[in-house]
């Protein structure tokens, strides 16, 4: 087990990767045309359909914000509700064609921008960062 004496500096250190992460997921998503939380709920929809309160427990946001993203995604033809099978009065939400596309360019900018910061990296190192960081996503997830 870590020793608790490291936990200050790991809990700062992923702090600040997180704010430098938002900043280019940020930037990505200005080029884009987004604002962040619409290419967080757009890449949170793109494996599968979600309900609003599936988007607001993974966002950790209100569903009354999730109705306002919806919304403002759904006239721009990026994503479109479906009522549940199960449950008519709960909605689905999905991707259009568009929505899967503007996904995969924002996944690709992000990717991008990532990897030429990291150019100078080993592919070892690559490697090894992209290990811990899917270990860790999944040992923080709530």
């Amino acid at each position: 087990m870590a020793c608790a004496s490291h936990s200050p500096d790991l809990a700062e250190a992923l702090l600040e990767l997180c704010c430098v992460v938002e900043a280019v997921r940020a930037a990505a998503s200005r080029e884009l045309g987004l604002t962040p939380q619409q290419a967080q709920l757009l890449t949170l929809v793109a494996p599968q359909e979600l309900t609003h309160g599936e988007l607001a427990n993974r966002m950790h946001c209100d569903k009354a914000n999730i109705t306002g993203l919806v919304d403002r995604l759904e006239r721009r033809e990026l994503i479109q509700r479906r009522p549940n099978p199960d449950d008519r009065r709960v909605s689905q939400v999905i991707l259009t064609g568009q929505g899967r596309e503007l996904v995969t360019r924002f996944r690709r900018a992000v990717s991008t921008a990532i990897t030429g910061h990291l150019a100078s990296w080993p592919a070892a190192d690559h490697q090894q960062l992209a290990t811990l960081a899917r270990a860790t996503t999944e040992a923080l997830r709530v």
